[in-house]
């Protein structure tokens, strides 16, 4: 899917907080953090040709 719904809402809410002002001693990104962008499914861009590699190899059972 492209996107998720199933995160825990007050886990959601600590990411836009943490994001949006900080916390952890960090002040965080300083930006209007939003879930529509958050919910969105990616391949992780360091990992991507290892994910190309699994995917093509599941495809093949």
């Amino acid at each position: 899917p492209s996107t998720t719904k199933e995160l825990p809402e007050d886990y959601v809410q600590r990411v836009k907080q943490i994001h949006e002002s900080g916390g952890y001693e960090s002040r965080g990104y300083a930006y209007d953090w939003k879930r529509e962008e958050a919910n969105k499914n990616l391949l992780r861009t360091h990992t991507t040709a290892v994910s190309s590699r699994m995917l093509y190899q599941l495809a093949q059972v």
